[in-house]
């Protein structure tokens, strides 16, 4: 299938505001589907001078020069607009707001707060407050930004300067910056490297779309960094739930609580900020059972799922109204409760430190927390015959690519499903 491609939007000028200086020049644009925005100019003219088929001036006697300059203004704004749009992913990433500042900042209509910037530095304290202050601010991204930046301080503290430059980003500084990464007693793995340097590249590319800068060498092939394929992350098996909900708790509620609620991400595939979220007003009566529906915290989108026999038993245990935990208490607990039932229970760990791919056996219930609930229903379903399409629905992944890495499927384990479900149409074209 071909990529979808959004149709650039093409500005138009009309006339508004009629005055005794003549009528306003404004911009109309449409930068997302029925979501149309106006910008003035700041130019006035004669409308007996307006071509309004053209959207242009008229070059009357006596004018023509100073018609001239201002259709070129106006063919200046038309372009300033469509290069926001495009640099914005073809208008995903554009607001109303966004795109009326720029424009503003862009044709000098009014002055831009970052014209003073001059460091890398100076522009990325800025970025990350304006994040900070968004209505729709997400504490996980603006703190991801603020990491990356304390680690840019601290390498260029360790190179003995103040500050890093635009002009600082090149090839030198991402070997020298890499190596620090992956030096004691920092040892980041390569990924964590790799996400830490995609961001300090995002603060490049979001500096050069406001005009402050011209150094693109954190474009060329290869100033990345590669990522590395990991099992650091555990899951349990179906099998291996059923252990964990045989276990007898009762003398312990705090384990139990700790038990019943990771299983109730194993079973809805939601996040550990959701779980709160399965109560009796979630339940959805069909002709072929109960769903449940979730509105999920993280990417606000409707998740429904079938309520399976573990999940209704739970939520009929605790009468509709889950308990509730700190996440550090159930990451704590959880651990001991793995260690009581599946203390049998190992896998290989492959894992990256300090730039070095390692693999060492480890004890399960060493490695769970609350994620591996949610990894846990993705690995057992997929391998249960559930389509990928269909889990993606549910775990919100993209493209099937990221959906096959979450899992951590293994190319044996592929094979399998896949000679599993061949079988299966075979059988009925027989």
């Amino acid at each position: 299938m071909k990529p979808y491609r959004r149709k650039l939007p093409t500005p138009r000028f009309l006339l508004v505001s009629p005055n005794a200086e003549g009528r306003m020049i404004l911009l109309r644009m449409t930068i997302a589907k029925k979501h149309r925005v106006s910008f003035s100019t700041g130019i006035r003219v004669n409308p007996k001078h307006w071509n309004a088929k053209a959207a242009r001036l008229k070059l009357v006697r006596g004018k023509e020069k100073e018609y001239r300059d201002i259709n070129k203004r106006l063919a200046a704004f038309s372009e300033i607009a469509q290069d926001i749009y495009i640099e914005y992913d073809n208008g995903q990433r554009l607001d109303r707001k966004t795109f009326l500042e720029q424009l503003a900042y862009r044709s000098g209509r009014k002055e831009n707060p970052a014209a003073n910037v001059t460091t890398l530095f100076q522009f990325v304290e800025q970025f990350i407050e304006a994040e900070q202050t968004k209505p729709n601010a997400k504490r996980g991204t603006w703190k991801k930004y603020l990491t990356v930046f304390n680690h840019l301080r601290e390498f260029a503290a360790a190179q003995g300067k103040e500050s890093l430059d635009f002009s600082d980003i090149n090839w030198q500084f991402r070997n020298d910056f890499i190596n620090w990464l992956y030096s004691p007693p920092r040892s980041h793995s390569q990924n964590n490297a790799a996400k830490i340097l995609a961001v300090t590249k995002q603060f490049m590319r979001e500096a050069e779309k406001r005009g402050l800068h011209s150094n693109r060498i954190y474009t060329q092939k290869g100033f990345g960094l590669r990522r590395t394929k990991t099992t650091a992350k555990v899951r349990l098996t179906f099998a291996e739930l059923e252990e964990l909900a045989a276990v007898d708790l009762t003398d312990t509620p705090r384990l139990e609580r700790a038990r019943d609620l990771f299983l109730v991400g194993c079973f809805t595939g939601a996040r550990f900020s959701d779980w709160h979220k399965v109560s009796r007003e979630n339940i959805i009566e069909e002709p072929e059972g109960q769903l449940i529906q979730i509105l999920t915290q993280k990417v606000r989108n409707r998740v429904v799922v079938p309520v399976f026999p573990v999940l209704a038993g739970i939520l009929e245990k605790y009468g509709y109204q889950l308990p509730e935990m700190s996440i550090q208490h159930f990451n704590r607990d959880i651990k001991t409760v793995c260690k009581i039932a599946l203390k049998d229970s190992r896998f290989q760990r492959i894992y990256s430190e300090g730039g070095d791919t390692k693999a060492e056996i480890v004890e399960k219930w060493e490695r769970v927390s609350s994620h591996a609930a949610r990894r846990s229903f993705a690995s057992n379903f997929w391998e249960a015959g559930i389509p990928a399409a269909l889990l993606m629905q549910i775990t919100g992944h993209a493209t099937e690519k990221q959906f096959f890495e979450y899992i951590d499927i293994s190319q044996e384990q592929a094979a399998r499903q896949f000679a599993k479900m061949a079988l299966e149409v075979l059988k009925k074209r027989e």
